[in-house]
């Protein structure tokens, strides 16, 4: 008979074998979570959306992965039911407002939550955590809701109240978030172990010419990531800096006109763009870049490509409103005007030691994320909420 799992992970997982497919970036980080947790020593069990072509149930390494429901208005009730079913001793939902099938799913959040208080205690990380006071038209349109701003609010913040008082815990991963959710718990996202890339050989194998200064914007193609101010800087800047926009169409914004469409009509002059990324080249991606850029608007939650960037050593620009959100120095911001990026490029692609000085910032802000460290925060989180469910009982009981 299998052992009582420690942990049982409700999330999206990637494809049986990869490690950053999957419809969300979510996808990747729970993988690396769940590995980070059994190299702790803990018994993980993930309880994933159903895949085309995956099997139901697998074991990838030391994880045990079921695929045991459909995206969609019963996706989380199911989720919760199949994770207290594996008999783990707490459950640990990473919840993104649309990650389970759109505002579909969302019905579905206040069944599962009475059925969550029923069993083992839930921690609940918030992947995104959303200021209320920002939602407004500029808001809803930037991120294609349908629902007037006022209704959109009212939700969001239903939402949130909802998730955090129905868990032991929540986590986030940086600390301005505590703004909107004061009783989280802050643990970074995690950032992977990346070895050492030729980066002569990854330019070679990419067609990126050795003269080149090459900029990269990776991930899913969203309007709230600011990709289009990029694009227009590359307009202004030196010939030699080339642009790459490597990623496919957000989930989310298939049907909704086609983003990633959108951006290659008005930009194709202007970058390149590769469309979806393999597991098997994202390291390419990252070695062969000289930077990468990310340009956000208004952050509503941890970059995951940012951890990318940071686990690779990719020298990094941000935005000033992830900068602060990361709490990154001035050094690696620029105002997101097309002007001034472009002067920003032009002298970093004229100026060896400026760059280096971002290499240097990026080794600085990778410190204490790496994924052993986080699991181990993690670990030491369930442990705490072990111990008051246990304490809470036994008052009971007393009683």
């Amino acid at each position: 008979m299998p052992m009582r799992p420690d942990v049982a992970l409700i999330a999206p997982y990637p494809p049986a074998g990869e490690r950053h497919g999957g419809h969300s970036g979510v996808a990747s980080y729970t993988a690396n979570l769940a590995h980070g947790l059994a190299a702790t020593g803990l018994r993980v069990h993930v309880v994933a959306p159903e895949l085309d072509g995956d099997p139901a149930e697998f074991v990838d390494g030391a994880v045990a992965v079921h695929r045991a429901f459909p995206l969609g208005r019963r996706a989380l009730p199911a989720a919760v039911r199949a994770a207290q079913e594996s008999g783990a001793r707490v459950v640990h939902l990473q919840f993104e407002l649309f990650l389970y099938g759109g505002s579909p799913a969302l019905i579905g959040l206040a069944p599962a939550l009475r059925r969550a208080r029923r069993g083992a205690p839930l921690v609940t990380t918030m992947h995104q955590v959303v200021e209320p006071a920002t939602i407004d038209r500029d808001y809803t349109r930037l991120h294609r809701v349908a629902a007037p701003a006022t209704v959109a609010r009212a939700g969001i913040t239903g939402v949130q109240a909802a998730l955090t008082r129905a868990g032991s815990a929540t986590i986030v991963h940086e600390e301005p978030f505590r703004r909107v959710l004061p009783r989280a718990t802050v643990i970074p996202h995690g950032i992977e172990v990346a070895g050492p890339r030729d980066r002569a050989a990854a330019r070679r194998s990419l067609g990126l010419g050795p003269d080149r200064f090459v900029v990269l914007c990776f991930g899913f193609l969203a309007p709230y990531k600011g990709i289009e101010v990029v694009l227009e800087a590359a307009r202004l800047a030196h010939p030699r800096l080339e642009v790459v926009v490597a990623g496919g169409e957000h989930p989310r914004m298939q049907g909704h006109g086609g983003f990633a469409h959108e951006l290659r009509d008005r930009y194709g002059d202007a970058g390149r763009f590769t469309g979806w990324v393999p597991d098997e080249h994202v390291s390419a991606w990252f070695g062969a870049a000289d930077l990468a850029v990310f340009p956000y608007p208004k952050p509503f939650a941890s970059s995951g490509v940012l951890a990318l960037a940071l686990a690779h050593g990719t020298p990094v620009l941000l935005s000033p409103a992830l900068a602060r959100c990361a709490g990154a120095p001035n050094v690696v911001a620029v105002a997101m005007t097309p002007a001034s990026l472009a002067g920003r490029l032009d002298a970093l692609a004229d100026d060896p030691d400026q760059l280096e000085e971002l290499r240097h910032w990026t080794m600085v802000l990778a410190a204490g994320r790496r994924w052993p460290a986080v699991a181990e925060r993690h670990a030491r989180l369930y442990e705490e909420v072990l111990d008051v469910d246990r304490a809470a009982r036994r008052r009971v009981r007393a009683g």
